[in-house]
């Protein structure tokens, strides 16, 4: 992790328990933990507004590190994208609460809506999706990419 990358995450206390739970989830633990983040002013009106509804609570399960890892953790390079590594997963409190776009995605199959956090931190784009549940929202997936020249 960049010097630039831990400024970023120190203030973020949660940033070390979902780092621990990455790096377990990679050495093939199936402990059940879930990590709760908090969630910045900004990120609650973003929320509000896209949602039309009020979000108390963002969290990772181990399941969803793990199908992270499965789906981008080696082999990215063919679709153009960079392999997520435990240390990448301290970064996801800074993508949702510091994002630079937000958006809706679209709805999964028992009508949760997704919502894409983009974020670029030192050249590299940082994504992050999640999933809408009661009142709560739960991070399902991310990748990151070399940001383009010029962007």
């Amino acid at each position: 992790m960049t010097d630039k990358e831990k400024e970023l995450t120190q203030h973020y206390p949660e940033v070390p328990l979902i780092v621990e739970m990455a790096k377990a989830a990679w050495s093939g633990n199936l402990k059940a933990a879930k990590v709760n983040f908090a969630l910045s002013d900004r990120l609650k009106e973003a929320l509000q507004k896209l949602l039309n509804k009020e979000i108390k609570s963002i969290f990772i399960t181990d399941s969803d590190v793990r199908h992270i890892k499965k789906n981008h953790g080696q082999g990215e390079a063919k679709r153009r994208q960079e392999d997520i590594t435990p240390e990448d997963f301290a970064l996801i409190p800074v993508v949702m609460n510091k994002f630079d776009t937000v958006r809706y995605e679209d709805n999964d199959r028992k009508g949760n809506r997704k919502v894409l956090f983009v974020k670029k931190v030192n050249g590299t784009v940082y994504t992050a999706s999640v999933e809408r549940g009661n009142n709560q929202m739960g991070v399902i997936t991310l990748w990151k990419t070399k940001a383009r020249s010029g962007a």
